[in-house]
């Protein structure tokens, strides 16, 4: 599949989800949906492997993704239980290995356990939301303890990432070894398609 092709196919995905929110009520809107973060998950794992591939580490994808193209996201610092600027971290292991994996907030303990994890796993890190105040920090009580946690709102991350992929295709014009990864990606990763017919007798 040609490159813009692909292109302009993801990018009808992403319209998509801004659809799903643009028929809601207002008040459902503001409250959202558990899917929406569900497939946010999803859609900052794809960004990422078509951002660059040449890790044995998804966590360490997802790190480089919004290193290279979403560098607001490092400007959130945590403070409490300890300093550190983490938000990507806390996306990948809330988003794709809690969401993602096992609609939870929470990964799987054995995940959690590694210790390529386990300097970044923090329960309530993150607030997913769909009333604004992104990249917001929050300190609340969490089990007893404060901690801070990052807001996020689902609509201003979905255009973050349209950003961030769009940044990634004008790159890959320019950028042969981008270019040449990205076809690869989507040779080894077809798109959906739909069945041209259904016999009648199922």
């Amino acid at each position: 599949m040609d490159i813009s092709i692909y292109q302009s196919w993801i990018n009808d995905r992403i319209e998509e989800l801004r659809t799903a929110q643009r028929i809601k009520l207002e008040i459902d809107r503001l409250n959202g949906s558990a899917w929406d973060f569900v497939l946010m998950g999803c859609l900052v794992d794809i960004i990422s492997r078509i951002n660059y591939n040449n890790l044995n580490s998804s966590l360490k994808r997802t790190s480089k993704l919004f290193d290279d193209r979403l560098p607001q996201y490092r400007e959130a610092f945590y403070n409490i239980p300890k300093r550190i600027n983490d938000v990507p971290e806390q996306i990948y292991m809330v988003m794709r290995c809690g969401l993602v994996h096992s609609l939870s907030l929470v990964p799987d303990k054995n995940l959690i356990d590694r210790k390529q994890y386990k300097d970044h796993w923090r329960k309530g890190s993150l607030l997913l939301t769909h009333r604004g105040n992104h990249l917001q920090m929050r300190t609340r009580t969490y089990n007893g303890h404060l901690i801070d946690a990052c807001q996020l709102d689902y609509s201003t991350m979905l255009e973050d990432m349209q950003s961030a992929l769009d940044a990634i295709f004008q790159d890959a014009e320019h950028d042969t070894a981008l270019s040449a990864h990205i076809e690869k990606f989507v040779s080894e990763n077809p798109t959906l398609g739909f069945v041209s017919s259904i016999p009648q007798d199922t």
